[in-house]
């Protein structure tokens, strides 16, 4: 198990990056992006999907809950939602975020969209080095734990 020290500017700067992409999704104003189309009943659909599977992974994270990508000591969650994905909260806030698209309708809102799944990418990058170094079962429920989707094992840690 190597060290690897905590960067709490790094880890401060992508939870900044992450609200101001949350705030542009939720408040970019309608008559700065063209319109595509938009539907509320899938959209609120998506929105009560994806907040439900943040109830579940915060219940399941319980004292390990933590915006930053290092972990704050209080153990490994490994049970619940995080049987089946290592990082279900970031999917559940996609998905809360693409229902948010739908509804808006802006060729923007998608955008930022997009950028936030590559920040949460990047984010989770960053997160599972620190686990690896914290936790010695990391690597082996990285490698049987889908990364945002159940059975997608992906493990890009390394």
């Amino acid at each position: 198990m190597s060290t690897t020290p905590p960067r709490p500017a790094l880890g401060w700067t992508l939870v900044t990056i992450q609200g101001l992409l949350f705030a542009g999704i939720a408040f970019w104003p309608q008559d700065w992006s063209p319109t595509v189309y938009a539907s509320l009943i899938p959209a609120l659909a998506l929105i009560a999907i994806g907040a439900a599977g943040m109830v579940a992974s915060a219940l399941h994270l319980g004292s390990a809950l933590t915006p930053l990508p290092e972990p704050n000591g209080a153990g490994l969650a490994a049970r619940g939602v995080y049987r089946w994905a290592r990082h279900p909260m970031y999917t559940a806030l996609v998905i809360i975020c693409l229902g948010v698209a739908l509804g808006r309708g802006l060729l923007v809102v998608w955008a930022l969209v997009g950028a936030l799944t590559v920040l949460f990418e990047i984010k989770t990058r960053v997160e599972e080095r620190y686990l690896h170094a914290a936790y010695d079962g990391y690597e082996d429920y990285a490698a049987r734990t889908g990364k945002f989707v159940p059975y997608l094992r992906k493990n890009s840690a390394n």
